[in-house]
């Protein structure tokens, strides 16, 4: 049996077309009667309005969960990346998390939305989130261990916040690798390498990857000296690594 993990509803073209149809019949009909352009124009704000309304309410929401400070490694010294970033060792971390979770936040997709979970509302439910060795498609990665949550808990954290799915993070790799062009000499630079689990509402496994690269767009060589660790350069390999999931979550599963 195939379970689809998103059910594409080709509704908001049909949207658009009566929008503009419905513009042009008012717009014939203000003609005619004389009526305030201004009227016109708040009611097609309304009708764009309630076609992104429909837009949005189609999507999939997914829970983010990002890794810990214990699932957090670096080949580089933590005192490297806190100078590419103008920051102190204790709070490397802290940003680079917070730059994932607003890259999960403000990415775009027409058919999923990510929502990154408040520390304070994932607070109660931390102990019951472990992690284990596992093997997903034959690969060996860092999974989540859900046996020990409860199932009202885990029902009670996706639906306070309008989840169909939850995505953890389980592993960050930051490795040493290297940069080069033509006619320049290798810098040090940055693999990006994360781990995840993905699993529905009803609390089944739909996805596990290891060691997805997030890969940056060719920096430049101002960009490469920060060696991929400052967060600006960051923002778009993390939005290259969500685009990964977003294929993995629009493929159906074999049950």
């Amino acid at each position: 049996m195939i379970l689809l993990k998103n059910i594409k509803i080709n509704v908001i073209p049909h949207l658009m077309r009566n929008l503009i149809q419905l513009s042009r019949l008012l717009h014939s009909f203000f003609i005619r009667n004389d009526v305030n352009k201004i009227t016109l124009f708040l009611l097609v704000v309304i009708g764009v309005s309630s076609s992104t309304f429909a837009q949005n309410s189609n999507k999939k929401r997914v829970l983010v969960i990002p890794p810990s400070r214990f699932e957090f490694v670096s080949e580089f010294d933590l005192e490297v990346i806190a100078k590419k970033n103008e920051t102190t060792v204790a709070k490397v971390f802290l940003i680079y998390e917070k730059t994932l979770l607003n890259s999960f936040e403000n990415y775009q997709d027409e058919n999923f939305e990510f929502v990154p979970v408040e520390a304070a509302k994932l607070q109660p439910f931390k102990k019951q989130i472990k992690y284990k060795y596992g093997k997903f498609n034959g690969k060996h990665y860092n999974a989540v261990d859900l046996k020990g949550f409860n199932e009202v808990d885990f029902t009670k954290l996706l639906e306070g916040h309008n989840a169909d799915f939850i995505i953890f993070i389980t592993w960050y790799d930051i490795q040493k690798e290297a940069f080069s062009r033509k006619h320049s000499k290798r810098v040090p630079y940055a693999g990006h390498y994360l781990d995840y689990d993905i699993y529905n509402l009803f609390k089944q496994h739909i996805y596990g990857a290891a060691k997805i690269k997030a890969e940056a767009n060719k920096p430049n060589d101002l960009e490469a000296s920060f060696s991929l660790l400052r967060t600006k350069e960051l923002e778009s390999a993390y939005h290259n690594f969500i685009g990964k999931i977003v294929v993995e979550l629009n493929k159906p599963i074999e049950q």
